[in-house]
């Protein structure tokens, strides 16, 4: 077997070898400190995997960045031997690293549950069983596995899942404990330079609320006392970001549990938000000959079994539900906008001349996420998608991807959205159910998209596999501060929709012909960009967008007088401002103005009356700038246009 290394060197081996023992083979160093490997720059194994074809081999050790996968699972897989070893009847769950959360998880459940305070016990423990050795096991038999794990219902139910993948079982234990699974551990404990339990929460098995909740110790652990100081500073830095935690001083959203999961409450602030965005949007759109319409929040069971929604996203709908207690009719709450704008386009005949037609709708739709899924704003269950279908002759479609192409890239430009890759997306030819079967369909619209993408110089990463299953699809990937890939835009081609609803112009000869339909998602959702948005600038968002543009402090009587008359001159101009009359000290109000991060902060008393000035601080500065009303005016009315 050929093994090639990642300097591009191949080595031959006659007979399947292990990890360590091709290490060894290359370095007798090399062969103590490999701890595992990534396989084909994918599969992550630890060193007793044994290797038996050809393979791309990516050695892993102390040094290498995968190596903090290795040690967090160890971890984990400690803690759940500490936890047996305390109470020997705990049913065993899973072990995980989240590298977002930069934090180990373990899963389990105990009679009686554990508690916070338990968690020194657990430490205590977990540092006796580091002298440990680690073992794997492998089961090819079901009912070897099935006679051990009868007594633990969660190794059980991963190890059935394995076998029927795989044809075989295999995983790790130390003394009674055994876990099944494919996280990667250390065989041997390394001095354990420094590590925290954190806190204990629950999970529901699979996360799945029809499951029982489990509980779930979190932790941290460090290459060395340092690293894990860096990390914790690292991991606040990101959480004071999340938008969740800013939401808690900006006051955008909420969500009350008996209006549901999921359902986001968008209150004043984040109603400006949004349609300050929105007021934009529109305005771009009508830049691009864009036609607004508007269509229904529901749709009937046959309009998503007609386009193929039901077959393929049905999981991903609400449940349907009747018109009336006596009728058979069925409707659902829309998960997708296609099928009413199609529904738009058949209203007229259209000729060829009048295509491309560009249908527009900021459009509130309904797809249902696990419980356990939401969050926040990124993840939810009731959104307002930015969308539209565009419906052009073959002739049309290069430059209509185009002409998408740069309206996406002017906007995203304004929001200083940095992108992280393009995604080309196009099907798996062998997946029958997922994508239509027509081969010369496909071959086209994957064809006609490439094409586009190679005239606009783009630089774009192909990935098999995942296209609609109607068609190819740009997606424009950006990484949130959180660490989350989304994606914010997308074009999709579509030759199978107008086909599958008999959508049709009138050529020039005077035949009937199907358009081909371009699905364009502008910003994605209002929810996951405002959510992004928040994120990237921390709060801090420009004048534009500031819920609060102006926050005015008065200072004695007569600075109150004025700052009302300041007050009513900006709101004549259309900019948001607020006199702040509470009776606090200037310091805290000024504190106050800050924490909510508006952008201006005024202070006006006797002075400032006398003068007809204005005496302003911008938010993170301590510089202040005192000139003419006016001037101040104007300086904002600039800024606004702009959108600085």
């Amino acid at each position: 077997m050929k093994i090639k290394l990642l300097d591009g060197t191949i080595k031959e081996f006659a007979t399947p070898l292990t990890v360590e023992a091709i290490a060894k083979e290359l370095s007798t160093s090399l062969g103590k400190k490999v701890v595992g490997a990534r396989i084909n720059d994918c599969q992550i194994v630890d060193k007793n995997f044994l290797i038996q074809e050809d393979i791309t081999l990516d050695l892993i050790t102390p040094s290498h960045p995968d190596y903090r996968l290795f040690l967090n699972h160890t971890l984990a897989f400690l803690i759940l031997a500490s936890v047996q070893k305390i109470s020997p009847d705990t049913k065993l769950g899973t072990v995980s690293y989240v590298p977002d959360e930069k934090e180990f998880r373990a899963t389990f459940l105990s009679e009686p549950r554990f508690t916070k305070d338990d968690l020194n016990k657990i430490t205590t423990t977990l540092n006796k069983l580091r002298k440990e050795k680690i073992t794997t096991f492998a089961y090819d038999k079901p009912q070897i596995f099935r006679e051990i794990f009868q007594n633990q219902p969660f190794q059980l139910a991963q190890a059935e899942k394995m076998w029927t993948e795989t044809g075989h079982v295999h995983g790790y234990q130390m003394g009674e404990t055994k876990i099944v699974g494919n996280q990667p551990l250390l065989l041997t404990i390394p001095p354990l330079a420094q590590f925290e339990l954190q806190q204990l929460t629950g999970a529901y098995w699979e996360n799945n609320a029809k499951q029982p909740m489990l509980q779930q110790i979190h932790g941290m652990i460090g290459l060395s006392t340092e690293d894990l100081a860096q990390e914790k500073a690292v991991l606040q830095s990101k959480r004071e970001a999340d938008h969740r935690i800013l939401n808690q001083n900006l006051e955008i959203f909420g969500f009350d549990p008996l209006i549901g999961a999921g359902l986001p409450l968008w209150l004043p602030n984040g109603t400006i938000i949004k349609e300050e965005i929105k007021k934009y949007l529109l305005e771009k759109e009508w830049e691009y000959d864009y036609t607004m319409v508007q269509t229904p929040l529901i749709g009937t069971v046959g309009l998503y079994k007609t386009s193929g929604h039901w077959d393929h996203y049905r999981d991903g709908m609400f449940q349907p539900f009747k018109s009336g207690k006596e009728s058979g009719e069925e409707f659902v709450l829309r998960p997708m906008n296609c099928p009413h704008h199609i529904a738009v386009y058949k209203q007229n005949i259209h000729s060829y001349k009048d295509l491309p037609i560009r249908l527009a709708e900021h459009a509130l739709q309904y797809r249902y996420e696990s419980s356990g899924s939401l969050t926040g704003l990124e993840r939810v269950r009731a959104m307002e998608l930015t969308d539209s279908h565009i419906f052009v002759r073959p002739d049309q479609v290069a430059q209509e991807f185009k002409n998408i192409y740069q309206l996406i890239q002017e906007i995203l430009k304004t929001f200083d959205i940095e992108v992280s890759y393009l995604s080309f997306s196009t099907r798996d030819p062998q997946d029958k159910e997922k994508y239509f079967p027509d081969d010369k369909m496909w071959n086209e619209a994957e064809h006609n998209m490439e094409e586009v993408l190679k005239e606009l110089n783009l630089n774009y990463q192909k990935v098999p596999g995942e296209a609609a299953f109607y068609g190819p699809k740009l997606d424009i990937q950006i990484k949130t501060p959180q660490n989350h890939e989304i994606t914010v835009s997308t074009i999709q081609l579509d030759f199978l929709l107008p086909r599958k609803f008999d959508v049709t112009y009138i050529d020039k000869d005077q035949t009937l012909k199907h358009p081909i339909m371009i699905h364009r998602g502008l910003i994605g959702t209002y929810e996951r960009f405002i959510a992004t948005l928040l994120e990237q600038t921390k709060g801090v968002l420009p004048l534009w967008l500031a819920p609060r543009q102006v926050e005015i402090i008065p200072v004695g009587d007569a600075g109150e007088t004025y700052a009302n008359e300041v007050a009513k001159l900006l709101k004549q101009n259309h900019i948001r401002a607020h006199v702040d009359t509470r009776d606090e000290r200037l310091s805290w109000k000024i504190r106050e103005a800050q924490t909510h991060k508006i952008p201006y902060q005024i202070v006006l008393g006797n002075k400032e009356s006398d003068t007809k000035t204005i005496t302003y601080r911008r938010y993170g500065s301590e510089n202040q700038v005192t000139l003419p009303t006016t001037e101040f005016l104007e300086l904002l009315k600039t800024q606004i246009k702009q959108k600085k």
